[in-house]
This record gives structure tokens, C-alpha cells and sequence, in this order.
């Protein structure tokens, strides 16, 4: 697959699954970018920038913590995130924009945001490495940029998604080898620190919650990254995937039904040098 038809996969997964994502009932995304605004060091009076930015839930963390006098620019490949941005950001206490646009190569000036994020969006980029360093370029000297990746889940959320694994782009952050920069706290260190970031560090926060039932996992699976899975299935690849994934369900369920889960979530953070 080459570049452009990567980014162009990428858009139309999020431009379909815009209206559901992070609205199923489970609280996953927002505890994430809540980390990663706080590992960051986002604080008021910061130009503020969000990679990525979706639905707005992680800019609007981080516009709450850049209040008052901070700004923030949110930019995103798909046009119907970006517009759910925009909404969900309105009335913010900072200046805010929001861009249709590549984040992996903002068309935005250089030195220009004390504080950058990045959340769950570096393992979709088709060129991760250059994509940092752009990044980096985009700070001011002394600015931080902190990026969210997933760590280990637990074992009873990584059996249900078994079945999906084989039709996932070989980049999906729950599939890769040990060899990839997303599989460690070592390899994201490595990658951020390679694209000229400086005092790179690492922490990480589990997220911890419970599907009520087979079918809000199932609206979770096709409402995130996943949905390029479905996407990708025959007819009966999906009749038969349904009828292992609701086994594998049951088999893992809790006596009351619900399927408690965790997930370790990776903050990478780093500076732009002051020299």
C-alpha cells in the first residue's frame, strides 16, 4: 500500500465511524488524553497544538489546561472529525482553530507551539519517523511534544479481538512484533529522541473499565481503529468473526455478564532543544 492510499484509508475509517467514536457508553479515550495532557506539562499561556485532534477529545483537555491566555490549533485528516472538533470546542476559554488537514505534515510555521500532543494517532502515520520530526521542528526551543501509544492489555480483551487481528493493516498497534518502535517504552523513546527531541521520558496510566454486554463491545470494535477490520470482511467473514468474538465473549464474561478490561496506555514525552 503507498502513502496515498494509506491517508486516504485512514480518512474514510474516520470519516465513517466520526458520529460513534467515543460515544458507546465506555469510558476509554477521554482518561487517555487527560494522561497525556498532565504528562505533557500543558500549563496556561501555552500556543497549543493537537496531531491528530479527532473528535476534540484530547484538544479539549488540553485547552482547559492551557487556560488562561493559552491558544490552541487541533488539526485532522478526516473532515467529519475535525467539524465534531469544532462543535465540542465551542466556547472554549482560549482561542481555538481547528484544520482539515495531514497532521503528519501540518502546513503550520516552525517554532511556533510551546506544547504539542499527539494521542493513539503515530501507529496510523505511513511514514512515523519523519512525521516526529516535523513535529519537533514545529516547537519553540525548550517546547514539549508528548505522544499516547498502547501498551499491554489484558488477557481477556486480547482474546476477544483475536479473530480481527487478520484483517488489520500490519502497522495496527495491537498486532506489531517486537521489533516495532510501538511495541516498547524503549522503542518510542528511541524514535521521538531520533527525530531531535531532547529529555525524552516515558510514564504510563492503565485505563480500566467494562463492556455491559457482547453487543457494546461489538459497537466499541466498529466505532475506533478497528472498523477497518469489519470494513475489510466478506460477507461470511463477518458471520463467522461475529460468531467467534460473541463465544469468546461469553467464554470471558464475568457472572454478571459484563467483560471487565484494562488497557496500559504509553506517554512518550520530549523537548525541542533550547540551543
Amino acid at each position: 500500500m503507498d502513502r496515498e492510499e494509506m491517508v486516504s484509508g485512514v480518512r474514510r475509517v474516520f470519516d465513517l465511524v466520526a458520529a460513534d467514536y467515543d460515544n458507546v457508553g465506555v469510558s476509554f479515550f477521554q482518561p487517555i488524553a487527560d494522561g497525556l495532557v498532565e504528562a505533557v506539562g500543558a500549563a496556561p499561556g501555552d500556543r497549543a497544538l493537537d496531531l491528530g485532534c479527532g473528535n476534540g477529545t484530547s484538544s479539549r483537555a488540553l485547552a482547559a489546561a492551557v487556560a488562561p491566555g493559552g491558544s490552541l490549533v487541533g488539526i485532522d485528516l478526516s473532515p467529519a472529525m475535525a467539524e465534531l472538533a469544532r462543535r465540542s470546542l465551542e466556547g472554549s476559554p482560549v482561542d481555538v482553530t481547528v484544520l482539515v488537514g495531514d497532521a503528519s505534515d501540518p502546513d503550520l510555521p516552525a517554532a511556533s507551539f510551546d506544547v504539542a500532543i499527539s494521542s493513539l494517532v503515530i501507529f496510523f502515520l505511513p511514514e512515523p519517523a519523519a512525521a516526529l520530526s516535523r513535529w519537533v521542528r514545529l516547537l519553540a526551543p525548550g517546547g514539549r511534544i508528548g505522544l499516547s501509544t498502547f501498551g499491554p492489555s489484558n488477557e481477556q480483551w486480547q482474546t476477544l479481538e483475536a479473530p480481527l487481528r487478520d484483517f488489520m493493516p500490519p502497522l495496527d498497534p495491537r498486532s506489531v512484533g517486537p521489533q516495532s518502535p510501538f511495541a516498547s517504552d524503549e522503542g518510542m523513546a528511541a524514535l521521538l529522541a531520533d527525530a531531535g527531541a531532547t529529555d525524552v521520558r516515558t510514564s504510563s496510566r492503565r485505563v480500566e473499565f467494562a463492556f455491559d454486554s457482547f453487543d457494546q463491545w461489538l459497537r466499541f470494535s466498529r466505532s475506533v481503529g478497528q472498523r477497518v477490520a469489519w470494513e475489510r470482511m466478506s460477507q461470511d467473514d463477518t458471520s463467522r468473526v461475529l460468531e467467534e468474538t460473541r463465544r469468546r465473549f461469553d467464554a470471558a464474561a464475568a457472572p454478571d455478564g459484563t467483560l471487565p478490561v484494562w488497557q496500559q496506555v504509553r506517554y512518550t514525552v520530549g523537548s525541542r532543544p533550547t540551543g
